[in-house]
């Protein structure tokens, strides 16, 4: 809960996902309610995942973000960070982790499904307002 690096978080997370990435208003809660894994090179922050539980069932994760610094990206980094978080979660006995990706973001949906075993669900149409589809992803841990 340091603040300046929450504000390292702020920013990666922006750089992200503009106007839809996470400011200190959502990232504070997730920290203290949710899970916010960070990664890290040496000492810089170079990447965090959210996820954050069902409450219907809690055997289940919902992957909410992941950034990666520009400089970073490109490296696998992002792969290996969804990855060992995927391990830390099965660690806590959950059994599913939910996604949602935007449809035409094909570089993220080949490394959802082809490296991370991510199956395609169903497409939520007008999601996140119209026009904002998003295709739902499941891995089963």
């Amino acid at each position: 809960m340091e603040l300046s690096l929450i504000t390292q978080l702020v920013k990666l997370e922006q750089e992200a996902f503009g106007i839809g990435g996470m400011n200190e208003w959502h990232l504070v809660p997730f920290i203290r309610h949710g899970r916010v894994y960070i990664g890290r090179q040496k000492e810089e922050v170079v990447g965090l995942i959210q996820y954050m539980r069902d409450w219907k069932k809690p055997q289940k994760a919902y992957l909410m973000g992941v950034s990666i610094g520009k400089e970073w990206r490109g490296q696998g980094l992002g792969t290996r960070l969804i990855h060992a978080t995927l391990q830390l979660l099965k660690e806590e006995n959950i059994q599913e982790v939910e996604l949602t990706v935007e449809p035409r973001n094909s570089a993220a949906i080949k490394i959802y499904a082809g490296k991370l075993g991510f199956v395609e669900k169903e497409t939520r149409l007008d999601e996140y307002g119209a026009g904002e589809n998003r295709l739902v992803m499941m891995l089963s841990l």
